[in-house]
């Protein structure tokens, strides 16, 4: 990869980690809103449903991260 695309794909990651995070959760809020549900019980659906995708968003953008400093160090 040239240097500056691996730079920009770097910053890209770091700010896609907490950009897709805050995201999800305003739509998984968004979702709660709809559904006949007690706040109490909106805030731990929410909070369980984000534990979800968080694991799926971390892993996925975990692996990117990974191959992308992997590019960097045998350029």
């Amino acid at each position: 990869m040239k240097t500056f695309l691996l730079a920009a794909l770097q910053t890209l990651l770091k700010a896609l980690i907490g950009a897709l995070n805050y995201e999800q959760i305003r739509e998984l809020v968004n979702d709660a809103e709809r559904e006949p549900m007690t706040g109490d019980e909106k805030r731990a659906w929410v909070i369980q449903e984000a534990r979800t995708l968080g694991l799926a968003i971390g892993n996925a953008l975990l692996n990117l991260a990974v191959e992308t400093a992997v590019n960097s160090l045998r350029k």
